[in-house]
């Protein structure tokens, strides 16, 4: 904070008389115009800018305070003040304040955030008067890079069901060993509280591996984890997955995206269980899009049929019709931004031909219905409306 003091030959503390006079005095000795040879020349002109850089913040009083506090530091900034201050205090006050603001505003540019909340409601649990919330469960996530090399994930979760309830909280160091490689070390607390080390290694062009230990701090029990990912064409990709410990299981993969679609089928068998599990989606524009899914097994047997829309440029609303073992439901969802909000709503654990085709037909045919009388006769009354 005394480089451009030192460059006029000043101290801190000279008047604004002394900074002129010494102003005038270097601008004659390393004017330019004064030296002829060409090496001569092109010095008087660098020490000639850097005397009346010098001068122009020292002689503007506001400018010259925030050097005094802050030195080029403040004045390179990119902060911006607002009325002209006349006390250094309330300078300095100022300048923390925007300071502190714009670490912030970076924080959050590079910080990415992720959550759910889940809802469940039952109809069949209010029509016997036992409330209409079946249960309810919160998730959320960050993720902060520190370093080029290293980044912070911090997320945890809340699951309520009926009375009794339970939680967790888990973060993930992830640090890049290379362009080719990282490692993940990774802890969990709550009703599974565990660690665990995860690495990651592209081992050709299309292909990608990871390989995992991870300990149980309840039992003791020990998880391996390995999976192969390879890309099968240019938007087809395949993938491994086998586990061994106390659910050991393997699961083999696919998934396949395109302009228009995607699509995504897997096969897991475990020691305890197996299933199966695929589902489409076909992009009818770049606002909407339906969506057919399936789940077969020793726990699971589902059919899921639906469609969303992309209401801005963040947000997207979902509806979905679903039969299962569980009853028959609708869901509805809205994304944004990373942001997800799931309503599932049971409306009957029965299997009635009749009420599963009404559940199904009846929403259908109220959005047709709205779509052509209300939505098409907006269109036709303002041809000229970009929707």
């Amino acid at each position: 904070g005394r480089e451009l003091y030192a460059l006029l030959h000043l101290s801190p503390e000279s008047s604004d008389e002394e900074i002129r006079r010494a102003y005038r005095q270097f601008a004659q000795i390393y004017h330019p115009d004064k030296y002829q040879d060409a090496q001569m020349k092109d010095v008087a002109t660098e020490n000639f800018q850097r005397i009346r850089d010098a001068y122009e913040i020292l002689s503007d009083e506001n400018k010259r305070q925030i050097y005094d506090i802050y030195g080029m530091e403040g004045l390179n900034s990119g902060l911006e003040l607002g009325p002209k201050l006349n006390k250094p205090e309330e300078i300095k006050r100022q300048l923390e304040e925007l300071r502190r603001r714009k670490e912030e505003e970076k924080l959050f540019v590079h910080a990415r955030s992720t959550g759910s909340i889940l809802a469940n409601i039952s109809v069949p649990q209010y029509l016997d008067g036992d409330g209409i919330m079946g249960g309810m469960g919160m998730s959320s996530e960050i993720e902060l890079p520190v370093s080029k090399q290293n980044t912070v994930t911090v997320g945890g979760n809340l699951v309520v069901d009926g009375t009794t309830g339970s939680g967790a909280a888990t973060a993930v160091l992830c640090h890049q060993l290379s362009s080719v490689s990282s490692i993940d070390f990774m802890a969990t607390a709550g009703l599974r509280s565990l660690i665990g080390v995860q690495t990651f290694r592209q081992i050709s062009p299309n292909s990608t591996a990871t390989s995992g230990i991870a300990l149980s701090l309840r039992d003791g029990s020990v998880n391996l984890s390995n999976g192969w990912t390879r890309q099968l064409s240019e938007d087809t990709v395949g993938n491994i997955q086998l586990v061994l410990g106390t659910e050991s299981n393997i699961s083999v993969g696919w998934q396949k995206k395109d302009e228009k679609r995607s699509a995504a089928g897997e096969i897991k068998f475990g020691t305890n269980s197996f299933g199966a599990s695929a589902h489409y989606t076909h992009r009818f524009s770049s606002k909407s899009h339906g969506r057919i899914a399936g789940r077969v097994g020793s726990t699971a047997l589902d059919f899921e049929i639906g469609g969303g829309r992309r209401i801005s440029e963040f947000s997207t609303v979902r509806m979905l019709y679903n039969i299962g073992i569980q009853g028959v439901t609708w869901r509805f969802e809205l994304n944004r931004a990373g942001q997800k909000l799931v309503i599932p709503v049971l409306l009957s654990t029965d299997f009635n031909a009749l009420f599963v085709t009404g559940a199904f037909a009846i929403p259908s045919t109220l959005y047709f219905l709205l779509q052509v009388l209300i939505f098409l006769t907006y269109l036709h009354s303002y041809p000229g409306r970009n929707v």
